[in-house]
């Protein structure tokens, strides 16, 4: 149920940090902010505050155009959440995709839910103001002014647990408090976001644990990218997973609910375990340790439940349409009607979770695309065109020539080097896209063979230079460190690349007699569910920070080029809600209460004593399987101390804490160690990832997806 797709969520992205060849579609004054593969920011425009006595969801819809509100009765009334702000859920096209889906359902009613905008500078003005006069501020009024970053609000998140609303969250459309819907979905499109779960929870007077819960508290299910590459963090807060694309989902999960609905709770579950295909019941399966504290399986508490949940993909494009149902003006792209071109990407970049979980890659016909951007251009002259690698799709020239044609502005979501055409740059210049984001993610060539970024150097400078001629003057960068049998002659050679790409754009500029800037973007690689480097060790913070000395310390001087790197403690909470098994819900409870560094302070690391499991899969031999590190996985941790109750003295991690976190966390695992996601069925073949993983050791290549029926990854079988 997302850089892509799911239930509850379709916003196209490659996931990890560094993601596709990520946008072209900033447009001078534009300050798109980038976390984990999406553009994201917070918050209501500045000059469209709250009205004293006005609800701020009266606020949003005078700059909406779209939203649905049915006020028949007897209606099943959902409330589709985006535990995030309003800004960041209304730019993931997947949520907008997922409204129109739910409310195309005779039988229900949606309105939408989003976290409370944060504006830290403002709420320190109101303490201030509260203490100046002796009166608190009123809880009861919602601050609404922007931050102008949300990899403020991101980080924000991550450090101190985001701040939820004292107050129960209310509907934008009818206004009705979270806690009176039959239904609560969540639509989740990064871990990172997994902290607000059991806090919006909680403000609702829900308790955040399904166990918990009864037949007289809304029956809450929860969708998106993010859960279906490993959802058991939060699985004890959530009832039922929907795991898979939303047009095949929804209405088989609408349907058993409608009937069943009457029923009790614990039948409402069992037939939809039983009779739903990709519904996913975390209470019906039961996982077992070995003594070390790693995961040994995950067994299903039912015989007539599936052993392993089947995520579900709608295999033809062709008669459907993922376009923006909401218009507003308040998204990172404003009055942007976004138009999903294609699904999955068949390139297999190693790091990247688009490249296998959304198999086979499929796209939208051109037909199909340009009748939805003629119904766009009645309402707005901005089109996004949107998905994993949208300078694939084969028609994409015709696609752009008819926007321009009718004087539309075209932007896309991704571009591939490769694929970069004077047709593609061109209708970006023609829109006035000022900066375009490309990704070369390695310095070497050897680097790009192991992690399959079939790109050449020379490719990334062309592109470049073609990207300049046409007036595009601004670029980023992205990079990664710390990638699989990465060496420290491939971090300098990140060095070398960006002042080769600088001698070109400089060059490029002086013909224009204009000279833009360069952003360059290093983050620590992260393993990720689904992939072949999902085995992977992962640098600790000390590895990170070194090799981004190295790279800074080779860049000094170089003028109009900025650096900007990730937080690694930020890198490894995004790790451990990666990784993780369902032991990690007790670490998100705390942090939603008291904070990261709380949470982490109060964790229990058990000590690790690697027991390896005595089978190995493809007959092979224990040895074999061994990566270069010692194992462990993220199961090692314990539940901590203490939930609510225990208030910790420190107010910093302990540096020993996080050494410990990180010795657990960044370390590889064994190729035959039950992984947390294992419950998963993708479709990949387990055989197939391992295969890729060794190609990756022996610095090999492989074929793109021949998106056609084939045996080679299993997703055909």
């Amino acid at each position: 149920m997302g850089k892509n797709r799911g239930v509850l969520s379709k916003n196209r992205v490659r996931h990890n940090n560094s993601d596709t060849d990520k946008g072209v579609n900033a447009k001078k004054g534009d300050n798109p902010k980038r976390d984990h593969g999406v553009k994201r920011g917070c918050g209501l425009k500045k000059d469209g505050g709250t009205k004293r006595g006005e609800h701020q969801g009266a606020t949003i819809k005078r700059h909406e155009r779209g939203a649905v509100l049915k006020r028949q009765k007897g209606l099943i009334n959902i409330g589709l959440v985006y535990p995030n702000t309003y800004h960041t859920g209304m730019s993931n096209l997947g949520f907008q995709s997922v409204y129109g889906l739910l409310n195309d359902n005779k039988n229900v009613s949606c309105q939408r839910f989003f976290m409370p905008d944060r504006d830290k500078a403002r709420q320190r003005g109101k303490l201030t103001r509260a203490r100046q006069t002796g009166k608190l501020p009123d809880a009861n009024k919602t601050i609404t002014d922007s931050l102008s970053s949300f990899q403020k609000g991101t980080l924000t998140s991550y450090k101190k647990g985001f701040q939820a609303s004292p107050e129960e969250l209310t509907g934008i459309e009818a206004e009705l408090p979270l806690s009176s819907c039959d239904i609560i979905a969540f639509s989740i499109s990064f871990e990172n976001d997994y902290i607000n779960i059991a806090q919006i929870l909680k403000d609702a007077g829900i308790p955040p644990r399904s166990s918990d819960r009864t037949s007289a508290h809304p029956f809450i299910i929860a969708g998106g990218v993010a859960c279906f590459l490993n959802p058991e963090p939060v699985a004890p807060f959530i009832d039922c997973f929907l795991l898979g694309e939303s047009e095949e989902m929804i209405p088989a999960f609408l349907d058993t609910f409608h009937c069943f609905a009457g029923t009790c709770r614990e039948q409402l579950k069992k037939q939809l375990a039983m009779s739903v295909q990709g519904a996913y019941v975390p209470e019906f399966y039961l996982p077992s340790y070995y003594k070390d504290g790693n995961l040994s399986d995950m067994l299903p508490l039912h015989n007539d439940i599936p052993a392993r949940i089947k995520v579900q993909h709608i295999s033809s494009l062709e008669s459907i349409a993922t376009t923006t149902k909401i218009l507003t003006n308040d998204t990172v792209f404003n009055d942007t009607f976004l138009v999903e071109t294609g699904r999955g990407c068949h390139h297999g970049c190693r790091f990247c979770s688009a490249g296998f979980i959304y198999r086979p890659p499929r796209f939208y016909p051109d037909n199909g695309i340009i009748r939805a951007i003629d119904q766009a251009k009645e309402l707005t002259d901005k089109i996004g065109l949107v998905s994993a690698t949208v300078s694939d799709h084969p028609g994409i020239n015709q696609i752009c020539a008819r926007g321009i044609a009718d004087n539309l502005h075209i932007s896309f979501s991704s571009l591939r080097l490769d694929a970069l055409t004077d047709e593609t740059v061109n209708t970006l210049a023609r829109s006035s896209v000022k900066t375009a984001t490309i990704a070369p993610e390695a310095g070497s060539q050897r680097m790009r063979d192991i992690i399959n970024k079939k790109i050449s150097e020379s490719q990334i400078l062309s592109a470049v230079e073609r990207l300049v001629t046409h007036g595009i003057m601004n670029l980023k960068l992205y990079f990664m460190v710390g990638l699989p049998f990465e060496e420290k002659e491939d971090v300098i050679e990140i060095v070398h690349l960006v002042k080769k790409i600088k001698s070109v754009f400089l060059e490029s500029s002086r013909a224009n007699k204009k000279m833009g800037t360069i952003t360059l973007s290093v983050n620590p690689f992260i393993p990720k569910p689904a992939t072949p480097f999902q085995w992977c060790a992962m640098d600790t913070s000390s590895i990170f920070k070194k090799k981004v000395a190295i790279i800074k310390d080779g860049l000094k001087g170089v003028s109009n080029l900025a650096i900007h790197t990730e937080s690694p403690k930020t890198a490894t909470i995004n790790a451990l809600l990666s990784r993780g098994d369902r032991r990690i819900s007790y670490v998100l409870e705390t942090a939603s209460e008291q904070g990261w560094t709380k949470a982490i302070n109060s964790l229990q690391l058990s000590t690790i004593a690697m027991e390896k499991p005595e089978s190995t899969p493809l007959g092979e031999k224990p040895e074999s399987t061994r990566l270069e590190n010692k194992s462990a996985s993220i199961s090692s941790l314990e539940k901590p101390e203490s939930i609510s109750s225990k208030k910790t003295s420190e107010s910093t991690s302990s540096p020993k804490k996080w050494a410990e976190l990180e010795n657990i966390i960044c370390r590889a695992i064994d190729l035959d160690t039950p992984l947390p996601w294992d419950i998963l069925d993708t479709g990949i073949k387990k055989k197939f990832l391992i295969k890729e993983f060794r190609l990756a050791q022996n610095q090999k290549t492989s074929i793109d997806c021949p998106m056609i029926d084939c045996r080679r990854c299993g997703i055909c079988r």
